[in-house]
């Protein structure tokens, strides 16, 4: 009888323990794939993210297939960001940003498509 009133307050304790891990995680760890000092949130269809995005899912596929480390943040296009840029489009640092947060999304998206993490038919069906 002692060992199952034991068990049962183990397990209580693993339950909250889990819970409490799971919290802190989802809620208070910020996104490692994106530099601190730019807003999360972008337009997706402006102009300087969707030429970082398709730069990013070219780069990152090319990665994945050689084989190559994940490296969302370097090369000479990420550091330049300016692939597309034209002045009608504002200010240049502006326009790099956008770029940078395409770039890091796309990079992802390539290197998981080209990894075969990713499936069009859907979870599982890899």
């Amino acid at each position: 009888m002692f060992f199952l009133s034991s068990f049962r307050g183990r397990r209580r304790t693993w339950v909250l323990v889990f819970t409490v891990t799971f919290a802190l995680g989802a809620f208070g760890s910020p996104d490692k794939n994106l530099p601190h000092s730019i807003a999360v949130r972008v337009n997706r269809k402006d102009p300087a993210f969707v030429a970082g995005y398709d730069e990013g899912y070219r780069q990152g596929g090319n990665d994945s297939a050689a084989l190559a480390n994940y490296n969302d943040q370097g090369g000479s296009v990420y550091g330049q960001a300016t692939d597309g840029y034209a002045a009608p489009y504002g200010d240049k640092e502006a326009y790099q940003q956008r770029f940078r947060l395409g770039y890091i999304a796309g990079y992802k998206a390539g290197w998981d498509f080209n990894a075969g993490r990713y499936s069009p038919l859907g979870a599982g069906s890899w």
